[in-house]
């Protein structure tokens, strides 16, 4: 698939990092930084002494710190200048993360200047969410939007859980925290369960009312109740595989960034699934707060 920002681009952004004296890779040592985009350890070494990325990386850029500050653009492990757009602009975001670069004044002056750039082939980086009151940013097509549906719900423990699994997701770097997300997305999909769960309305297929706690029972009596027929058939498998999915990366040992991710993804969809259902979809939250307050 032919890539839509330029080999002109990417060197005008490698230019503006080289000469601003701005590091893309933040206040982390050139290692740490990669390894939240790459896997090192499958990477080459291009150091005979080394069996992998990780170690040639440390050995040049931590223990000697004797190869150029813009290397990794030119480095043909990551192929910068011809990668993806998704693998260039996700480099491009991970820069402006605030683990990475934790200034906020800095972040808004560099993502003026790479938006410039960027403008040219029509994206643009924007803020996406929020950590602790800092910018995460995501990359759209100029004029589009990034996100649906990222205001709130109006219930308040699923929106705190949402918000929590967000930043675990964020910053989870091993397998014992990426089970914790897993963890996160079952609760508040118990949390939002039972809030749209109603014993008069969601019969049971088996006529046995489920407990306040399984998930996985109420939600299918609300989408069997509410998403009748062949028509909802891919809602109704949709809301059952987030849970299922949910429960397994509790127990998955081998839990990485991509089975979190898909899990947070599949709960957030079902989250507003369920608040379309609800209701509070298609008016502001302002109005669903007053709502709530009479």
């Amino acid at each position: 698939m032919t890539n839509e920002i330029s080999e002109v681009t990417r060197r005008a952004i490698i230019d503006l990092f080289s000469a601003s004296g701005v590091n893309s890779t933040g206040r982390l040592d050139d290692d740490a930084f990669l390894a939240r985009l790459y896997d090192l350890t499958t990477l080459p070494s291009n150091d005979y002494r080394y069996r992998n990325a990780a170690g040639d990386i440390h050995q040049h850029c931590v223990r000697n710190n004797d190869w150029d500050p813009d290397w990794v653009f030119y480095d043909s492990r990551f192929n910068l200048l011809r990668a993806s757009d998704n693998e260039f602009l996700a480099f491009l975001c991970e820069s402006l993360h605030p683990v990475v670069r934790p200034v906020t004044d800095e972040t808004k002056e560099l993502v003026s200047s790479l938006n410039k750039e960027l403008a040219a082939d029509g994206w643009e980086l924007v803020p996406i969410k929020e950590i602790s009151g800092k910018p995460v940013f995501g990359a759209q097509k100029s004029g589009s939007r990034v996100a649906v549906f990222e205001e709130p719900t109006g219930w308040q423990k699923v929106d705190r859980q949402l918000q929590e699994m967000r930043l675990r997701l964020d910053t989870a770097n091993s397998e014992e925290q990426y089970q914790a997300v897993g963890l996160l997305c079952r609760e508040a999909l118990i949390s939002v369960a039972q809030e749209v769960y109603d014993p008069r309305r969601h019969a049971s297929s088996d006529g046995v009312t489920p407990s306040d706690t399984d998930a996985k029972k109420m939600l299918g009596a609300i989408f069997e109740n509410d998403f009748k027929g062949a028509s909802n058939e891919e809602a109704r498998a949709h809301a059952k595989a987030a849970v299922r999915l949910a429960l397994a990366l509790q127990h998955k040992r081998t839990a990485d960034f991509q089975t979190a991710a898909l899990c947070a993804e599949g709960t957030c969809s079902v989250v507003n699934m369920l608040a379309i259902v609800a209701g509070r979809r298609g008016r502001s939250f302002g109005e669903q707060v007053r709502d709530l307050r009479q």
